[in-house]
């Protein structure tokens, strides 16, 4: 299984900082804090996504692909919804 590769909005530089991007899901960054839709690639090599105040595991490829053509998605702590809904893992890595 092969994780679904997000664009991170959260960096670790080389000297141990971090960055941040200016807009995350199309919103300004108000600050440096984190924020809904925040993407980062930890030192496991694990992409997790920010949200409602925890880091989630950005899920398989192939569970993107089944939310795809299926009439039901699930949220980061797995809650079934419309694929369009805002909370649904769909929403959240831009995909619809």
């Amino acid at each position: 299984m092969t994780q679904l590769q997000l664009d991170r909005t959260i960096f670790k530089m080389p000297d141990g900082t971090l960055r941040c991007t200016q807009y995350v899901m199309g919103k300004r960054r108000v600050s440096g804090l984190k924020m809904r839709g925040d993407v980062a690639k930890f030192k496991n090599g694990t992409i997790k996504l920010w949200w409602k105040d925890k880091w989630y595991v950005v899920p398989d490829e192939s569970d993107f692909t089944k939310w795809s053509i299926d009439s039901v998605c699930e949220t980061p702590d797995g809650d079934q919804v419309e694929p369009d809904h805002e909370d649904s893992w769909l929403s959240l890595a831009q995909l619809v």
